[in-house]
């Protein structure tokens, strides 16, 4: 997400900042409102919007604005209210994979133990994490509990097979067994 302009101290340009889902409340079938802690203090006027910026294990980019539904002064994080459209980019993210406490992002610095759960393509981002863990022989405890509809639909089953990491991984299939 970025801070506005005017909230930084004179460099006048946007900073990204990391945030975790603390709350999602459904509001119509469609609409969601997802409150957000940040990583630091975020000062905004009453209908602000900001940016939110996802980045795919590929490195590709998608943003999007987002007007801000949460008073200026709210103790409750801030609250964005993302409709879902079917063929958006950025909304199906939010309403069929982000969860309350999943963070957008996982380094090696953050530390751990992790337990990754994931179900079909939502794996995705967990495999970036896997992978990065492995990159740098990082020694942080992680676990994977992965569900697909069958034995032939889990993805990256052969490279975590392979890799040995995480640390434990545990498949099950939902219509299907091996």
């Amino acid at each position: 997400m970025t801070d506005a302009p005017a909230n930084l101290e004179g460099d006048g340009g946007l900073r990204w900042q990391q945030a975790v889902i603390s709350a999602i409340v459904p509001q119509t079938p469609r609409i969601k409102s997802f409150f957000f802690e940040l990583s630091r203090p975020f000062t905004f006027r009453a209908g602000q919007h900001v940016d939110v910026r996802l980045t795919a294990p590929d490195m590709y980019q998608a943003e999007r604005s987002y007007s801000i539904a949460s008073a200026p002064h709210s103790q409750t994080g801030l609250e964005l209210v993302i409709e879902r459209l079917d063929d958006g980019e950025v909304s199906p993210f939010f309403h069929d994979v982000a969860e309350v406490g999943g963070h957008f992002v996982w380094e090696v610095a953050d530390g751990g133990p992790l337990l990754l759960l994931g179900s079909g393509s939502g794996v995705v981002p967990l495999m970036s994490m896997i992978r990065d863990r492995a990159s740098r022989h990082s020694r942080v405890p992680m676990v994977l509990l992965f569900s697909a509809r069958t034995f032939g639909d889990v993805l990256f089953r052969d490279e975590l097979a392979c890799l040995g990491c995480p640390s434990r991984w545990f498949q099950s299939c939902s219509r299907a067994h091996p």
